[in-house]
């Protein structure tokens, strides 16, 4: 397959490489014998080097390598998503923010709705660097929760009404939090405790002013707790800042192509990031998100779609091998959470516009984003992205790698678990500046085209149906 014949002259090495061109093409040989350079030149003129310590990448390709993480982006001077959504609601107050099953809400009564909210969780305790779990069904109550918590300088603690009795003793009592806004309904199979709770229908909520609270939030706040799956062992609880989520909504406001004028689907579970990016997505842009019922998530999602004019939607591939795409009107898809089958992608590419999004929980939801559904596309704004081996040293193009995700995205860490953070969150080898890498697990290759392509996990996980 690969043959290299070398001879040896007076005062030089002379080399030769027969390849199959079955298997290589010339561009990859041409990497090869740049890699031999740069390994012979760093053998002869330090052979004590340590062999992990040798370099193989070309000045060419680490010079590529930076360009591609060339994505710093100036952010908005806000302490969080929701005074942009504030500033919305001031520029179009009766535009419709919310559309669910119970009816439409403008922007002016969301802001209002929440500044009251926000008023009776401050009255109750919330405040900076306090947890308050929202154990509520998806629609308006919902947003205005998430809305009233940040107003609060508070984070959310996102509880999914399904979730097993179990599941949810633990999230309340791991998490710490000090307070479970939900309904009536649902308290009474909680297993709160001696937690305090608030309704959302509490008369209390309706006297408080409809002026935002005088509450400074500053972009370094905890924005929300959420848990991983927990399938693979203890669910982690990743603490999720401002700053990171600011930047999501800038990079993906772009991205997807959502503005003022978008009607964006909420589809994914309150207990799953992919929910976070929906909500704060559509309305920092000032655009209308629009929630199914159950039913309609089950039954008739493709209907609900067309018949809602939802031109934006962020849909698992295991829900689109389901759905017919001549069914839905034209749209831009984002393909998330799972593997993307490329014969799955040219279906639906070839009716609608497909964006291919890969990132962990630890990252603040997205950390790529790409148009080819082959690849999960190069880092968004405000994020680094790395294939590294064993040593914590960059492969070359072609070569795979574990992927390492950098930049302002970055979670905090696990809470209350100092050890496993210190694990997963690393300190980054190349950059000297006290910055973290958050080794994910995936295992990852550069493209020539300067894409990364997503291959698998080092540790062997499998998802099915979105479970690990």
């Amino acid at each position: 397959d690969l043959r290299m014949i070398f001879a040896e002259g007076a005062d030089s090495l002379s080399a030769t490489i027969e390849y199959s061109t079955a298997l290589f093409d010339q561009a990859t040989i041409e990497r090869l014998v740049g890699h031999l350079r740069v390994l012979l030149d760093a053998v002869t003129a330090d052979p004590d080097r340590p062999l992990s310590a040798l370099p193989v990448l070309t000045s060419a390709e680490r010079q590529a390598l930076d360009d591609v993480n060339a994505t710093r982006t100036v952010l908005p001077e806000v302490g969080g998503v929701h005074e942009l959504i504030a500033a919305c609601a001031v520029a179009a107050p009766e535009a419709v923010a919310v559309a669910d099953s119970a009816g439409e809400v403008s922007y002016g009564e969301l802001e209002a709705r929440a500044n009251r909210l926000a008023h009776r969780l401050i009255g109750l305790g919330a405040g900076a660097e306090t947890t308050v779990a929202l154990c509520l069904p998806r629609g308006v109550d919902l947003v205005v929760a998430v809305l009233a918590v940040w107003k609060a300088g508070a984070a959310y603690l996102p509880l999914d009404p399904t979730y097993p009795v179990d599941r949810l003793a633990f999230l309340l009592a791991d998490s710490g939090a000090g307070l479970l806004l939900t309904t009536g309904d649902l308290l009474e199979e909680l297993p709160a405790g001696r937690l305090r709770t608030l309704l959302v229908d509490d008369p209390g909520i309706q006297v408080m002013p409809v002026t935002a609270p005088d509450v400074v939030v500053v972009p370094d706040q905890a924005a929300y707790l959420i848990y991983t799956s927990g399938s693979t062992g203890r669910p982690k609880g990743v603490r999720v800042g401002h700053r990171g989520l600011v930047n999501l909504v800038v990079a993906q406001r772009e991205a997807f192509g959502v503005s003022a004028s978008s009607r964006v689907l909420q589809f994914a579970s309150p207990g799953f990031d992919a929910a976070v990016s929906e909500i704060a997505v559509t309305l920092a842009a000032g655009a209308t998100l629009v929630v199914p019922g159950v039913e309609q998530r089950v039954a008739d999602l493709a209907g609900f779609i067309d018949g809602q004019r939802v031109d934006v939607a962020t849909l698992p591939p295991s829900l689109l091998a389901t759905l017919d795409p001549a069914q839905l009107p034209g749209l831009t898809l984002i393909s998330a959470g799972e593997h993307l089958d490329p014969a799955l992608a040219q279906v639906w590419g070839s009716r609608h516009r497909l964006l291919n999004a890969y990132g962990p929980t630890e990252a603040t939801v997205c950390a790529t984003i790409g148009q080819d559904p082959a690849g999960i596309g190069g880092p968004i704004a405000n994020t680094t992205t790395h294939v590294l081996d064993a040593h914590l040293n960059a492969t070359p193009t072609g070569v795979s790698g574990e992927l390492f995700v950098g930049g302002v995205g970055l979670a905090r860490g696990y809470h209350g678990r100092p050890a496993l953070t210190a694990e997963r969150f690393v300190a980054d080898p190349h950059a000297g500046d006290g910055s973290r890498l958050y080794r994910t697990g995936d295992v990852a290759v550069w493209r020539p085209d300067g894409q990364l392509v997503f291959l698998g996990r080092t540790d062997h996980q499998v998802k099915i149906r979105g479970f690990r």
